[in-house]
């Protein structure tokens, strides 16, 4: 393992976000160099410095703004329809164009139809279940 990958693993360790197969391996080169024990000293003195430090946060109605806003709603709106009846009006134009091609064999004609159906419904299904889902969120005024 190189330097940098260690001191990553430092931070880590100092944060708490490391698994514990790889602590002992983390402890056993922080005890082996003296530049990774200085490092993990200096990082957990920054540590302890930061945590009287207070961050000044944006207001809640700052975040609420945005998720609020007509115009973004619109244009959101716009951008789906414009994509999803671009994909319909493509597809459909695939499937007329292979089903009408009378050099192409019935079993694939069928097998296209077939296939571009099943996507839709597919698709129908999953729309569906999204505005379903919407309805009920208990989760919608969240920020993810």
């Amino acid at each position: 393992m190189n330097s940098d990958e260690l001191k990553l693993k430092i931070q880590a360790l100092v944060d708490n976000e490391l698994s514990e197969s790889e602590i002992p391996e983390v402890l056993d080169a922080i005890e082996s160099d003296y530049t990774l024990r200085k490092e993990y000293q200096e990082i957990l003195q920054l540590q302890a410095r930061m945590k009287g430090v207070d961050y000044p946060q944006p207001e809640p109605e700052w975040f609420e703004k945005g998720l609020v806003n007509p115009a973004r709603k619109g244009i959101s709106l716009l951008g789906k329809v414009l994509f999803l009846g671009s994909y319909v009006l493509l597809l459909g134009y695939a499937v007329y164009s292979a089903l009408v091609d009378q050099g192409e064999h019935l079993l694939i004609r069928i097998s296209i139809g077939g296939i571009t159906l099943g996507i839709l419904v597919l698709l129908g299904i999953t729309i569906g279940d999204r505005l379903r889902e919407r309805k009920t969120d208990k989760y919608k005024g969240i920020i993810r």
